[in-house]
C-alpha cells in the first residue's frame, strides 16, 4: 500500500486553483483600487477646474454689466444674465470691495453674512481661485480679480471682484461619480473573477482528468494513464505510467525469485525430511534433524505465500466479497465433503473491497480452512461495509478460543492445537496481507460459540 510518510493535513493553499485564484484576485483589487484612486483624483482635479472655468466666466458676465456712477459708486443691473444671484442663498455669490477693502456691492443671493469671505485686495489684473474657507467656518470655492474702472470725472476707481460657490453641486457631482465609480468597479472585479475562475477551469481541467485516472489506477478499475494530455502534462503521465510498470515487473520478478528458490529448496528438504526417518542414528538426532527440517519447510512456505501477495501496491481491483467467497466455499464443500459443514455467505452482493484477487483469495482461503478443521458442522462468512473500510468474519461452531492465546495465534508457527495438521503459518499470512492493506485482524469468540476472526480493509 502506498506510504503516507510526507504526508499532513491538507492546508488552505494546497490546492493550484486555490493559489491562482487568490493571487489574481488580490492583484486585481490593488490594481482596480490603484486605478479608482487615479480616476477618482483625476475627476475631482476635473470638477474643481470646471468650477474655476465657471466662476471665472461668471466673473466676466458681472464685469460687463457693472457700471459706476456720477459718484464713483459701482452698481449692477437689477435683473443679472445668472438668475442664482438673485436668488437668496442659492449657493453663488458675488462681491465688490473698493480699494479701501469696503465692500462696494454684493449680489442679493448674499443674505447671509456666513458666506462672505475674508477680504483680500488684488491688483490691477491680478486672479487667485481657491478653496477657501469663510470667517464664518463655510466652505467656498472663491475667486478674485482685480480691476479698474474711470470715473466721469477722469479719476480711476480700483475694485476688487469676488464670485464665490459653495460645495454642494461640487459635492454632489464627484459623490454621484464615485458611486457611479465604485458601483461599475465592483461589477468588473466579479465579473473578471468569474472569468478567470472558467478560465482556469478550462486550463486546469487535464490535472483534474489525470488526479481521477491516477485515482482509479489506485482502486484498480484501470491498471495505466490512459487519457492525451497536453505536451506540459504528458512528461508526467508518461513517466507516472513507466513508475507503474516498472513496480508491476519489480513485483513479478520478487514473485517469480521466491517462487523459485521456494521450489529449489523445497526438494532437499524432502530428501532431508526422508534421511531423518530412514536415518538409523539415535532417536534425538532424529527428532533435532526432523524439527529442524520441519522449520525449515514452514520457512519456505511462508515465505512463498508472501510472494505471492502483492502487498496493496497499485494494481489492485475492486472485488465483489460475495462473488471470491462463493468460489472458495464451494470448493471446501468438495475438501470436507466428508463432514457434512453447512456454509453460510451473509454478504451483499454489491459489497465489494479494493484488494489484489491473489491476495484476497488467500485471506479468506486461510480463514476457511481454519474454520473448517475447528467447527463442528457450521462455518460462516460475513461482510459488512463500516466507516472504517470492510469488515470481513469468519466464525465456526468448534471449541472457541482463548482469550490469553488469541494475540499469539497471528504469529507465525503457533497453533492453538498441535495434535491438529498444519504448519500454524495461515493466520500469519492473514495478517501479513492485511496490514499490507493498512487492515487489521483480531480473533475473538462468536456470540453463539465457536471462533471468530475479524479482517478490516480500509478504503483507498
Amino acid at each position: 500500500m502506498a506510504s503516507d510518510r510526507g504526508a499532513s493535513a491538507p492546508r488552505r493553499f494546497d490546492s493550484l486553483r486555490i493559489r491562482l485564484i487568490a493571487v489574481s484576485a488580490v492583484v486585481m483589487v490593488a490594481f482596480t483600487a490603484l486605478a479608482v484612486g487615479v480616476i477618482d483624483n483625476a475627476f475631482e482635479r476635473t470638477a474643481r477646474g470646471a468650477v474655476n472655468d465657471q466662476l471665472n466666466a461668471q466673473l466676466y458676465a458681472l464685469l460687463t454689466a457693472a457700471e459706476i456712477n456720477e459718484s464713483g459708486r459701482m452698481f449692477f443691473p437689477e435683473r443679472l444674465a445668472e438668475p442664482r444671484f438673485s436668488v437668496a442663498g442659492s449657493g453663488l455669490y458675488a462681491f465688490a470691495y473698493d480699494d479701501d477693502g469696503i465692500q462696494a456691492w454684493s449680489s442679493s443671493s448674499a443674505v447671509s453674512p456666513s458666506v462672505e469671505p475674508a477680504v483680500r485686495l488684488m491688483g490691477l489684473g491680478d486672479s487667485t481661485f481657491a478653496l477657501e474657507t469663510t470667517p464664518r467656518g463655510v466652505e467656498m470655492f472663491v475667486m478674485r480679480f482685480g480691476v479698474a474702472w474711470e470715473s466721469q470725472d477722469g479719476a480711476q476707481r480700483d475694485f476688487t471682484m469676488v464670485v464665490a460657490e459653495d460645495l454642494a453641486r461640487f459635492r454632489a457631482q464627484v459623490g454621484e461619480f464615485r458611486r457611479n465609480l465604485f458601483f461599475w468597479s465592483a461589477v468588473g472585479i466579479g465579473v473578471l473573477i468569474a472569468l478567470q475562475l472558467a478560465i482556469l477551469n478550462w486550463a486546469l481541467r487535464p490535472l483534474s482528468a489525470v488526479a481521477r485516472e491516477i485515482r482509479r489506477v489506485e482502486r484498480g478499475t484501470q491498471q495505466y494513464i490512459e487519457g492525451s494530455y497536453p505536451e506540459e502534462i504528458s512528461g508526467l503521465t508518461r513517466n507516472i505510467n513507466r513508475l507503474i510498470e516498472s513496480s508491476h515487473r519489480s513485483l513479478q520478478r520478487y514473485r517469480n525469485s521466491l517462487g523459485d528458490l521456494a521450489h529449489s529448496l523445497k526438494t532437499p528438504l524432502a530428501v532431508l525430511r526422508g534421511l531423518s526417518e530412514e536415518s538409523g542414528g539415535d532417536r534425538s538426532t532424529r527428532d533435532t534433524l526432523a524439527e529442524q527440517t520441519r522449520r525449515m519447510a514452514d520457512i519456505v512456505d511462508y515465505q512463498l505465500k508472501r510472494a505471492a501477495s502483492s502487498g496493496g501496491d497499485a494494481a489492485v481491483r475492486v472485488l465483489g466479497v460475495r462473488t471470491v467467497a462463493g468460489k472458495l466455499v464451494r470448493t471446501m464443500e468438495k475438501v470436507y465433503a466428508d463432514r457434512g459443514i453447512a456454509f453460510e455467505i451473509d454478504v451483499d452482493e454489491r459489497l465489494q473491497v479494493m484488494m489484489d484477487e491473489g491476495d484476497l483469495m488467500e485471506v479468506l482461503g486461510n480463514l476457511l480452512e481454519n474454520a473448517c478443521k475447528w467447527c463442528r458442522s457450521r462455518v460462516a462468512v460475513r461482510a459488512v461495509s463500516e466507516t472504517a473500510g470492510v469488515r470481513i468474519r469468519v466464525e465456526d461452531d468448534g471449541p472457541g478460543v482463548d482469550p490469553e492465546l488469541a494475540r499469539d495465534l497471528l504469529r507465525r508457527g503457533v497453533r492453538a492445537d498441535q495434535k491438529t495438521p498444519g504448519q500454524g503459518i495461515g493466520l500469519s499470512v492473514v495478517r501479513s496481507i492485511v496490514e499490507s492493506y493498512g487492515g487489521s485482524v483480531a480473533i475473538d469468540n462468536a456470540a453463539g460459540g465457536g471462533a471468530s476472526v475479524r479482517v478490516t480493509i480500509p478504503r483507498r
